[in-house]
């Protein structure tokens, strides 16, 4: 009988690690370490995970990587692949490095490793949501385009959903897409994982000339908004658990009211971009959990005849709209890992 492959997923953020091990599609352990603030923390926690999965077990080791430039499907990582993870972490300053220094740690356990990039699932999306408006050689010359993130997470959420659908995933990075029949239109995200959605400390899209204004007056522009906008700079909380805690509180209910906001103003884009809506699903840790949020989203598309079902919404079921609803309401678990695992075994 074949032995399944037992593979170690790595799903690296920019204080955290989440890992998953599999015997072929089957989840036999997982684990996350949180509030990593260096290297240092990194590496032991790299340690632990070894320890724990048995490494001599082991066949190979998978990446979730943010950002991938113009790589469109999974590849084995060589020095090649490491270098166009560097030069994309300009892009991804929160991520990719943290996911390349992982990657090294990963190295000495001698296993081969493959990466899966969140830029992937929209590497073709059309041109008119592709390209930006600036000068044609600038684009050319530095691989400027909407690039699109979260994209193993739209892909997972979206499997099954035929028509045109609206995914949504909401966390501390937060984005928008539009899907006709599985096939990406747009995204919320674009050139990096800065623009569209306020998030928990990025800033989401805002008037270039703001950047432009606080470059004139000496600020370091990357890590304001980055680092200290979004939820963070309107209210000082960037976990949106904080936030509802001290909704009574003037900047927490404002922060809460431009989040919706700013869902609200994507959502209605897409609905326009679709010509329609037949699906609307909320992933992530916000949209899995705050049912309240969800409602006051849907209410603003009551005019596509929308209608949740309130207990169900509540309960956070997966099928929230009503029976009679002329667009199905879903929330959905994202599973990254698991596309990632299936991938894989393709590759393989």
């Amino acid at each position: 009988m074949k032995k399944e492959k037992n593979i170690l997923v790595f799903n690296v953020g920019s204080s955290s690690i989440k890992y998953s091990l599999f015997e072929g599609l089957n989840l036999i352990d997982i684990g996350y370490y949180e509030r990593l603030k260096d290297k240092e923390d990194y590496r032991k926690s790299i340690i632990q995970i070894f320890e724990k999965v048995n490494k001599n077990n082991l066949d190979l080791i998978a990446h979730r990587v943010v950002h991938g430039g113009g790589l469109k499907k999974p590849v084995k990582v060589n020095e090649e692949v490491k270098s166009i993870i560097e030069i994309f972490s300009e892009f991804a300053p929160l991520h990719n490095p943290k996911q390349l220094m992982v990657i090294d740690f990963c190295e000495k356990y001698k296993k081969p490793q493959y990466a899966f990039f969140d830029t992937a699932f929209f590497s073709d999306i059309p041109k008119v949501a592709q390209v930006y408006a600036i000068p044609k050689e600038l684009s050319k010359k530095f691989q400027i385009r909407r690039y699109g993130f979260h994209g193993l997470s739209h892909e997972c959420v979206s499997r099954n959903l035929k028509g045109k659908l609206i995914t949504c995933h909401l966390g501390s990075g937060a984005s928008i897409s539009a899907i006709l029949d599985g096939k990406p239109l747009d995204t919320s995200m674009g050139f990096t994982p800065l623009e569209g959605l306020i998030m928990g400390t990025r800033s989401g899209t805002i008037d270039p000339g703001i950047i432009l204004f606080l470059e004139k007056k000496k600020y370091s522009v990357e890590k304001i908004l980055t680092e200290k906008s979004g939820l963070k700079g309107i209210c000082k909380f960037n976990d949106f658990r904080d936030i509802l805690r001290n909704l009574d509180k003037k900047d927490c209910k404002l922060a809460y009211d431009m989040f919706i906001y700013s869902i609200i103003k994507i959502i209605g884009s897409y609905v326009g971009v679709l010509n329609g809506l037949d699906n609307l699903v909320f992933t992530g840790a916000i949209g899995e959990n705050v049912a309240r949020l969800r409602e006051e989203v849907c209410d603003n598309f009551k005019f596509l005849g929308l209608k949740l079902n309130k207990k169900r919404n509540k309960t956070n079921e997966e099928l929230i709209s009503s029976e009679n609803s002329k667009v199905k309401v879903f929330v959905k678990k994202t599973n990254e890992e698991r596309i990632i695992i299936e991938e894989i075994l393709k590759v393989l």
